[in-house]
């Protein structure tokens, strides 16, 4: 365990210096960047991918994936503007989109946890079912015109500074954290991710703890659909699919193995601080949102291909060091 520590404190290390590089690059390319104003944005345009990376990062640790988790943030801004239309009070309709949100999830972890199902196609099928269900339920149609304390929420800023999204998105990230670094569930998260077989022949709780990463993701999901609702103030069918790619390149930049078995949470927010200026940087030197993708798609496979070499590295280190003399 220590071991697997030193080896993500590194990752992490190399992650901040990247960062920082990324940041220094960006303020001396364009005047433009290092101001309050871009770095609020930033920190804004960050938060609904950071909730979907927080949310799919523990079944990504469990050996699974959930590429779903953008058509469920769709689905439930949808089911969140539907009701609050209805006369319902904005709050309750948000917490309907987050109890929906865990519903969705739930599905998605009856289908591969209980019917043992391949979670990459049976999260494919649900992305289209989920998409489906919100272009039927408003069409062509969009409803705008959330209340102000739900775009206060999610684009105000506390003490004229840092955005409250930042502020709650850091403080899930905190409790996330604990319940994944240090807790039994944690531990049996990792468990899985690493050897399921044996952490079932272990006696682990393997269903209820991967039916339970299922649910986060859907949660997690959940709470991603106020905050859209709040700051872009709007929802519409098809909603939110360009953060698919963006929430899985973090959690993978960030350290996560795309195996299963490894990564942290902290990783996973500096990567999302990475990303952010990635994507920012590149939007204040002009270049196009199709160019930021590429970007994007090209740091995921960056991403992977240093995660499997890393991977490769300790393997050979690990029978090196078996084979060598006491």
């Amino acid at each position: 365990m220590r071991h697997l520590w030193r080896q993500a404190l590194r990752w992490e290390a190399g992650l901040t210096v990247l960062g920082l590089i990324l940041l220094a690059y960006m303020s001396l390319a364009s005047s433009d960047f290092f101001t309050s104003f871009t770095l609020q944005s930033l920190a804004l345009n960050s938060t609904v991918i950071g909730f979907l990376a927080l949310g799919v990062a523990p079944v990504i640790i469990s050996g699974d994936i959930d590429i779903s988790i953008a058509a469920m943030l769709g689905l439930c801004t949808i089911v969140l503007g539907e009701v609050w239309q209805a006369g319902v009070n904005i709050w309750l309709a948000a917490l309907a989109s987050v109890a929906l949100g865990c519903v969705l999830g739930l599905l998605n972890g009856i289908f591969v946890v209980l019917l043992d199902l391949p979670s990459l196609a049976i999260t494919l099928g649900s992305m289209g079912a989920y998409t489906g269900i919100a272009f039927l339920i408003l069409g062509g149609s969009a409803i705008t015109g959330f209340p102000n304390s739900l775009v206060t929420l999610a684009s105000g800023l506390a003490g004229n500074a840092v955005p409250w999204s930042t502020l709650i998105l850091l403080a899930v990230a905190a409790v996330l954290a604990f319940v994944l670094h240090r807790t039994t569930v944690g531990r049996v998260v990792f468990a899985i991710g690493s050897n399921k077989q044996a952490s079932r022949f272990s006696g682990l709780a393997v269903v209820r703890t991967k039916l339970l990463v299922f649910v986060i993701s859907g949660l997690m999901s959940g709470i991603a659909a106020i905050f859209y609702a709040g700051y872009f103030n709007t929802a519409q069918g098809g909603l939110g699919a360009e953060d698919l790619l963006p929430a899985i390149t973090v959690v993978i930049l960030g350290g996560v193995s795309a195996y299963g078995g490894t990564g942290t949470l902290p990783g996973v927010v500096l990567a999302l601080f990475v990303l952010g200026v990635l994507q920012t940087g590149l939007g204040v030197l002009g270049f196009s949102g199709q160019e930021q993708t590429i970007a994007v798609g090209l740091t995921l496979i960056l991403a992977l291909a240093v995660s499997a070499g890393s991977r490769v590295l300790r393997a050979r280190f690990t029978a090196a060091a078996a084979r060598s003399p006491a």
